[in-house]
């Protein structure tokens, strides 16, 4: 029988890796507030200065600093956002590599089945094989079904890995591609939270693609339609105002000076201190 699918994180991981979660007693799901809550109660237990009655009973004060030193390490991974990620999956790593079973060879066998392609997509993310990841996730979105991974994985699960499609789109420089993926997690995110702890760096790799990155690829008409869908997925009112004075700028660019007007008074009217409005507004109404 193959193993059980990927799914939340185990309660207890494979030996060599600490679980950190159950170092400072909380859950995998627990917000940035909780790991700080949780160190600074586990600390409080752990420091040498409040371990006196231990001491006197004959405890190690080696075992103890090598407790403290857990804790500390436990806190500056998982208070972390970036770092919280790349743990987290490491543990489902191990999970993937527990038992005897091949389960690369039995996902990478069942080619015409959808769910199993979905699960490899998975295995090969957590494994370091990035590029055939992407060639099974393409090659998921040809077959004629509709290869949404939250169709086959669990939602938080699923929206983590099109996170890392993303990110891999990105280093390929597939600006749109990992537009797309971006937005819709964004959208999935504002509409049952999954990411949490995670959610700010989501926007901020979209902020940045969309207003670094993107115009690569695209042709200015199609730029400011991206701009103007981005801007209004329901992202918070200064990167909305961002973006639409990358919009009045693009719309310029274009002879469009009326529509450029209207964006940087949206922009205006979210952030009016927003820095580079006034330059824009000079150039617009040189232009008008």
């Amino acid at each position: 029988m193959p193993p059980r699918p990927l799914g939340k994180l185990p309660s207890s991981v494979a030996k060599g890796v600490e679980n950190y979660y159950e170092v400072l007693g909380i859950q995998p799901e627990a917000a940035t507030r909780e790991v700080k809550s949780a160190f600074r109660r586990q600390a409080k237990k752990q420091h040498p200065d409040l371990r006196a009655s231990d001491a006197s009973k004959g405890a190690s004060s080696r075992a103890a600093d090598a407790a403290m030193r857990l804790l500390l390490e436990a806190y500056r991974v998982l208070s972390d956002p970036e770092k919280r990620r790349a743990y987290d999956r490491s543990l489902r790593r191990k999970r993937a590599e527990e038992g005897g079973f091949d389960y690369h060879r039995f996902l990478k066998a069942r080619s015409n089945d959808p769910e199993s392609q979905a699960k490899l997509v998975v295995f090969d993310l957590l494994h370091g094989l990035e590029d055939e990841a992407i060639e099974i996730y393409e090659r998921g979105k040809s077959m004629g079904v509709d290869f949404r991974l939250e169709r086959y994985l669990a939602r938080d699960e699923a929206m983590d890995i099109e996170f890392c499609i993303a990110e891999e789109y990105e280093k390929r420089e597939k600006w749109l591609k990992a537009y797309l993926i971006y937005r819709r997690l964004i959208v999935m995110e504002l509409e049952k939270p999954c990411f949490r702890y995670f959610f700010d760096v989501v926007i901020l790799r979209f902020r940045s693609l969309v207003l670094l990155k993107l115009q690569k690829e695209v042709d200015d008409e199609d730029y400011v339609d991206r701009l103007e869908e981005a801007a209004s997925i329901g992202l918070p009112k200064r990167d909305v105002a961002q973006l639409l004075r990358k919009k009045a700028e693009v719309q310029l660019r274009l002879g469009d000076t009326r529509e450029a007007w209207d964006s940087l008074r949206l922009a205006g009217e979210l952030e009016p201190r927003l820095a580079g409005l006034s330059a824009l507004r000079r150039r617009a109404g040189i232009q008008a």
